[in-house]
């Protein structure tokens, strides 16, 4: 099954291959810039995007994560941006008649690197400055965890393509029911 795995976003990362590779290879991976753009040109540059990708390449599943509820949103332009990929996203893979799967993001945290978010603080509810710590800890954890697999190179820092890599194995693993040939637990093969 060819898994289409998309962290979407101003910055997209992605991750695309057979879910056959689970264990033995590594997803191609790459990272599109949406920014420097009005919210139309955006949406209008991924429906392309997606276009160009799914007539050279069909995927049979694209995996994506859910999207955050508007109401928790703290920016209006972050909403509509996210809304604007969802329709988009879904709108093309309908017409190309490929399944999309909008999964949880605390699933996919879980499932590949074991926690799904930065440990609690206690006593308080946490500032800006330790929500940032928060969100920088799990993001380095999915990165550690894709460099790990082989996924990403040694050295890498790339957030998005490490979080379209965890969306990808994800996929692989829940829809594809692909096992990995060899079990990595940390840093060390089993």
């Amino acid at each position: 099954m060819r898994i289409l795995a998309l962290d979407l976003g101003r910055r997209m990362g992605v991750a695309v291959g057979d879910s056959s590779l689970l264990g033995k290879g590594a997803p191609n991976v790459a990272a599109v810039t949406l920014r420097g753009m009005s919210a139309e040109k955006r949406v209008g540059y991924l429906a392309d995007w997606l276009d160009k990708r799914a007539t050279l390449s069909r995927p049979d599943l694209i995996v994506t994560e859910s999207p955050m509820n508007p109401a928790a949103s703290k920016s209006d332009n972050a909403t509509i941006d996210q809304l604007g990929y969802y329709f988009c996203l879904h709108t093309l893979a309908a017409l190309f008649e490929i399944k999309v799967e909008a999964v949880p993001v605390m699933a996919v945290r879980k499932h590949f690197c074991g926690v799904a978010c930065a440990p609690p603080v206690r006593g308080h509810k946490r500032t800006q400055a330790e929500a940032r710590m928060a969100r920088k800890f799990i993001n380095d954890a999915v990165l550690k965890r894709a460099i790990l697999l082989g996924y990403l190179p040694e050295g890498s820092t790339d957030w998005d393509q490490a979080n379209a890599c965890s969306l990808w194995d994800y996929g692989c693993a829940k829809f594809a029911r692909a096992l990995p040939n060899e079990l990595v637990m940390f840093g060390e093969r089993a």
